[in-house]
């Protein structure tokens, strides 16, 4: 059973990791030839999707599934294969879509992220249709939206993937860093000459 927890927990990392290598090249081919000259419009798209996906994590309806003590019930809500977790936790479910709005209209400390979103997701669009011309300036733009959506979703998913990965693989998680932290404590250091 930890074994095929451990696959399943695996496959699940390289699926996020693909989704990661696969938004990264799009993004390099839709991008205009110039777009690292202007590395504002990569920090507003990285920021705002940043910014998106805290304001969903902040949303989301399940949040005290997040807590320890939920974590780690045998028959708690993590308690899911890897196909189950993909259909609940991978992608924002329209209750979260919906809270993040409310929280938005009422205003105060729920409302900061996604409020910062917005004005990142107004103000990156704007400054890559002003920066660019031609094809150019569509091509910003989308790589702009690309980014921003690509982050908040891989925010939303690793943090749902670490609380699945806690419930799973359970106290061999915490076998396995520290085995790392061994490793990494014992490993040879280059030696200054």
């Amino acid at each position: 059973m930890i074994l095929w927890g451990g696959a399943e927990a695996a496959l699940a990392i390289l699926l996020v990791l693909g989704l990661l290598r696969a938004a990264g090249l799009v993004y390099h081919a839709l991008a205009p030839a110039d777009a690292e000259a202007v590395p504002l419009l990569h920090v507003m798209a990285l920021s705002a999707g940043l910014a998106c996906g805290v304001a969903l994590l902040l949303a989301v309806p399940h949040g005290e599934s997040f807590r320890l003590s939920s974590i780690f019930v045998v028959q708690g809500p993590w308690n899911l294969d890897l196909p189950g977790f993909l259909l609940r936790h991978s992608l924002p479910s329209r209750a979260t879509l919906e809270n993040a709005r409310d929280l938005l209209a009422e205003g105060g400390p729920g409302a900061l992220p996604g409020g910062l979103a917005l004005l990142l997701l107004a103000t990156g669009p704007l400054a890559a249709l002003r920066w660019w011309r031609g094809w150019a300036r569509l091509r910003a733009l989308g790589a702009f939206l690309l980014l921003a959506a690509s982050t908040a979703l891989v925010l939303h998913y690793a943090i749902h993937l670490l609380a699945w990965m806690l419930a799973l693989l359970n106290f061999w998680l915490f076998a396995l860093l520290l085995f790392v932290f061994q490793r990494w404590r014992h490993a040879p250091r280059g030696g200054g000459h």
